[in-house]
């Protein structure tokens, strides 16, 4: 019966200690790289430099902790951004943007907190170019949208569009080109 009891605690112990956890997370950090590159490809020239913050050092726990402790593995996610709906996406996005850049340089058009672009004014357009900037504004921010739900759908995520619009929100103010018009969360507007 000792034996046996014996045998039984070894199992528990061995079994406790070769314990894995298996995190599937949402990938923020590879779709922040992959919104600042998508952001670089369609503004190009224009997209402000971005310096990369050094990665948090994290805490590994104690040696006991980590000798007995159940080990984590995380599934590393590759984002896809290349699919034949996300590459057509990008394509028009980029022929779209010098077309953009006017109406973002002279302050009539900015982007919004969301992310997505907004007809600030149309003070001194005339017909034809208020027209013209509704029209843009409405078709990039349909791309846009339509970029987010394919991301998310081609990476197995597609219930977390609105988190990869935060992400690409981010990215879209960070690399605005100085001068340009910055929506603050109150809805007032800044100048980067």
């Amino acid at each position: 019966m000792r034996h046996l009891l014996r045998s039984l605690l070894g199992l528990m112990i061995l079994a406790a200690a070769a314990c894995v956890t298996i995190n599937i997370y949402f990938p923020a950090e590879e779709l922040r790289g992959a919104a600042d590159k998508i952001v670089e490809e369609v503004w190009g020239e224009r997209s402000a430099p971005r310096t990369q913050p050094p990665p948090p050092a994290g805490d590994k726990g104690s040696f006991l902790h980590r000798l007995l402790g159940p080990a984590t593995a995380h599934a590393a996610q590759d984002i896809n951004v290349s699919t034949p709906e996300i590459r057509a996406v990008k394509d028009a996005m980029k022929q779209r943007s010098d077309k953009l850049f006017p109406y973002l340089d002279s302050g009539h058009v900015g982007i919004g907190a969301d992310g997505l672009l907004k007809a600030r004014t149309t003070d001194g357009l005339d017909l034809r170019a208020r027209g013209e900037l509704n029209r843009l504004v409405g078709e990039e921010n349909a791309d846009r949208q339509r970029l987010y739900r394919e991301i998310a759908r081609a990476n197995g995520f597609p219930d977390r569009v609105q988190e990869v619009q935060s992400i690409f929100a981010d990215s879209w103010r960070e690399n605005a080109a100085p001068g340009w018009h910055l929506e603050q969360s109150d809805g007032s507007w800044i100048r980067k």
